[in-house]
């Protein structure tokens, strides 16, 4: 099977040859260049080349947005450090939210042609350099805008969730009106490029002891912005696929009743199951599709090959011979990890036959 009939056979719970391998997530200008076969001096000449090079040995299926990394020393991606923010007070949020226009207002300052560019950019650039690796869409904007705290700080923003709950909403609100409208551009793109019918995309709402907000106080104010959101790509029959960091437990049946068809981002070590999840059913009654991560707080820095295998396998069970499987990492993979732990991983899933 070429990489694009094996992951939308996956996707649409069809006969697949192997268990699909995803990439992107490789942080490590070191690591890339190293899975590139490369020196980092190359690398670091034309990062986003190296990055691809180094998927391309891996063998992978599809790429997500790719980590690109373009010093030798960058270590992450994504840092809220909330120093930043100090001074800011909760009533910022509660003065954002009043100047939140109507939807009317939203709606005539969206520019459909520029948005519409900004998607063409992205996939056209995609089937130009990646080769055979299929993109697999990756636009956060269209699973909610939960992280209020990286313009506001936490403080602030769970701070305002709790005095301000209605003004946290209406921004979250305002936001999504736009972002809907994206989506409905999306719905246009996956049929005119034939896209794979999925979509990775959720933010994140938990910490390890659970969500960051009630699960009340999301019920009320948020998942009915990404609802708002995403009907029109789960209407079109995008499977989409939530990030899910942290105990996500508590809100997994609100996630799946919002028309969501898998997960990704695992952190077992909060007590997160792989065969739990599959026990559960999506709105359309089938079990999630699981986007298993190899994990990058344990086994990929800490584990031997071996142990990556193992994890692999546990994966391969959990989903009863690969049904619904995709190999990834449960999130950008860190600078400690041994490169050859990643070449194991990526390696082994690819000999696993969907039983």
């Amino acid at each position: 099977m070429s990489p694009k009939e094996r992951l939308v056979n996956q996707t649409l719970r069809q006969s697949a040859d192997r268990v699909p391998t995803i990439g992107g997530w490789i942080m490590g200008a070191a690591n890339l260049a190293s899975l590139a076969n490369t020196g980092i001096d190359e690398f670091l000449a034309d990062p986003y080349r190296g990055t691809l090079e180094a998927h391309w040995h891996l063998g992978v299926d599809g790429m997500v947005s790719p980590v690109v990394p373009t010093s030798a020393d960058q270590i992450r991606t994504g840092l809220v450090e909330e120093a930043v923010f100090e001074g800011i007070e909760p009533e910022a949020l509660l003065e954002a939210a009043a100047k939140v226009p109507d939807e009317r207002e939203i709606l005539s300052g969206f520019d459909r042609d520029v948005e519409t560019a900004r998607f063409r950019n992205y996939f056209g650039r995609a089937f130009r350099d990646w080769g055979a690796i299929e993109p697999m869409p990756n636009f956060w904007e269209l699973g909610g805008h939960f992280p209020l705290y990286t313009q506001y700080g936490y403080t602030a923003f769970l701070s305002a969730c709790a005095l301000y709950p209605e003004a946290v909403g209406r921004i979250w609100w305002g936001r999504s009106i736009a972002s809907r409208e994206r989506a409905k551009i999306l719905v246009d793109l996956y049929r005119e490029y034939e896209l794979i019918p999925t979509l990775f995309c959720g933010e994140d709402l938990c910490s390890m002891q659970g969500p960051l907000c009630s699960v009340e106080f999301l019920r009320a104010q948020y998942f009915p912005t990404v609802r708002l959101i995403i009907e029109p790509l789960v209407n079109a029959g995008v499977r989409l696929i939530h990030h899910c960091d942290g105990d996500v437990r508590p809100i997994v049946p609100d996630i799946l009743g919002l028309g969501f068809r898998g997960f990704q981002g695992f952190q077992y070590e909060c007590g997160v199951s792989i065969r739990e999840l599959r026990s559960l059913k999506t709105v359309f009654g089938e079990a999630p599709l699981i986007w298993a991560g190899m994990s990058v707080s344990r086994t990929l820095p800490f584990g031997s090959e071996d142990d990556v295998r193992a994890e692999i396998d546990g994966f391969y069970r959990d989903t009863d011979g690969g049904h619904g499987l995709y190999l990834f990492t449960s999130n950008v993979s860190g600078v400690d990890v041994p490169p050859r732990n990643l070449v194991a991983g990526y390696s082994y899933a690819q000999t696993l036959k969907v039983d």
